[in-house]
């Protein structure tokens, strides 16, 4: 029945879904093993894994660099200051105004997967860099709003990316899409948790420590998830689905 509908959906028999599909024609089937055997696999498991660190050590370390570096304090009157909730939540709010109504339309424009990372690093580096420079004892603390809402909408582009990615790398092999996805969520949960644990234990108290995390990792992690995406485009690009919804030019 699922392959009727997609046959339907699709507007192709429900031969050409079964020969697609790998379950007619000849075709083999993808194991887990050939998965697990599979560069592409690894190469844009460590795109998500990157783009997951770059997002979670943002939003972990958030509340304790506005504490310590931009000095908006908790206090007997006050114990969570309102800005360690504004800040996220316009961070929040402009990332999804993005991706519901523009996200779309750029990958149209760009036509791939890499020039959107790109286009993530220019916003992250940009909105990432002057957090070094901010200070609690001067006006310049509350550039941390405009700059942590257009590192949302970085930090954005970068997760829709990465997760179209991981659409593209399975394509239509649904037979081992759950395999595919929990690797890569086990990558993630690993990685971030062990940088996490370090972080919060070592350096929440660190005022410049605290500058360097959240001016540095998203960025760093921006680059080299770039870089990834361009290698399993240039080497892997002839296994990848093709981006639906595009018109032609």
């Amino acid at each position: 029945m699922a392959l009727e509908l997609d046959a339907e959906y699709k507007g192709v028999s429900i031969d050409d879904v079964l020969d697609t599909n790998g379950k007619k024609g000849g075709h083999k089937v993808k194991t887990i093993g050939d998965w697990v055997r599979d560069p592409n696999f690894y190469v844009h498991g460590l795109v998500y894994m990157l783009v997951r660190i770059a997002i979670n050590v943002t939003m972990t370390m958030q509340p304790f660099y506005l504490d310590k570096v931009t000095g908006f304090h908790p206090s007997d009157d006050v114990p969570t200051p309102v800005e360690l909730a504004e800040v996220p939540l316009l961070s929040y709010i402009a990332s999804l105004i993005f991706s519901l109504f523009f996200q779309r339309k750029m990958i149209q424009y760009l036509r791939n997967r890499f020039y959107p990372m790109l286009v993530a690093i220019i916003i992250i580096i940009a909105t990432s860099a002057p957090l070094a420079f901010l200070h609690s004892d001067s006006w310049d603390k509350n550039m941390v709003y405009p700059l942590s809402a257009f590192q949302g909408i970085g930090l954005a582009i970068m997760i829709n990316t990465a997760t179209s990615l991981i659409s593209d790398v399975i394509g239509n092999d649904s037979e081992n899409s759950a395999f595919v996805y929990g690797c890569y969520s086990l990558f993630d949960k690993f990685a971030n948790g062990g940088i996490l644990l370090a972080f919060v234990t070592f350096y929440s108290d660190k005022e410049d420590d605290l500058r360097w995390i959240m001016s540095v990792i998203p960025p760093v992690c921006a680059i080299l998830a770039f870089f990834f995406t361009y290698v399993g485009h240039t080497c892997y690009g002839h296994k990848l689905a093709k981006i639906t919804g595009l018109q032609e030019k």
